[in-house]
């Protein structure tokens, strides 16, 4: 039976540290592609009232790699509903040194996410030099990293270029104030695997 009310896609929450809802990431990154087969996306997912948000969000982040953004940067004049003032595109860091020139002229249309900051062989030039609209820290790698004295800095550079700075975690550890005093715009609740886009 169809439920018509409902999304068949588990989304995420992003809020900021007060609690106010910003924005969901879609975990379906084929939402807005023709199905190349019969199979349901997310098919082992229940649809249910939490796996919707509402419609008038602030932020939508929709992941996307491989041949779904290779298809969006060969002709962005298609993707116009990924050109919305509230929808960001979530790339990787492979995504980035794979597609650069292109997504470099992309991002005149688009604004972009970048969802696994360091991973390794990481190049800061590649990613210093793109203009991501939003960096998104992995539970791990904020909790290697927020008490060495470089990581202030590294937040700052992001705010500094207006970019949203957020943790995804599948809970919060630490007190609120501790979030916000590390220049933190919000967190976005992970409901599946750690790593949102796999190479």
């Amino acid at each position: 039976m169809e439920n018509s009310s409902y999304h068949p896609y588990v989304t995420e929450r992003i809020r900021r540290f007060d609690g106010t809802l910003i924005g969901g990431c879609y975990l379906a990154p084929f939402m807005y592609f023709e199905q190349e087969s019969t199979a349901l996306l997310n098919g082992r997912n229940i649809v249910s009232n939490q796996n919707q948000l509402s419609d008038a969000l602030e932020l939508i982040i929709i992941p996307l790699m491989g041949n779904s953004l290779a298809r969006v940067l060969q002709a962005p004049e298609h993707y116009s509903s990924l050109q919305m003032k509230n929808v960001r595109i979530a790339i990787n860091y492979a995504s980035l040194v794979m597609y650069g020139t292109a997504l470099r002229e992309a991002a005149q249309h688009f604004s972009f996410w970048l969802y696994d900051l360091a991973p390794p062989g990481t190049c800061w030039a590649n990613i210093a030099s793109f203009p991501f609209s939003g960096i998104v820290l992995t539970d791990e790698f904020f909790h290697d990293n927020y008490l060495k004295f470089s990581f202030p800095f590294l937040l700052e550079s992001c705010r500094e270029r207006e970019a949203e700075v957020i943790l995804r975690t599948q809970q919060l550890s630490l007190p609120l104030v501790k979030y916000e005093g590390l220049q933190l715009s919000g967190w976005q609740e992970q409901r599946t695997k750690p790593i949102l886009i796999e190479v």
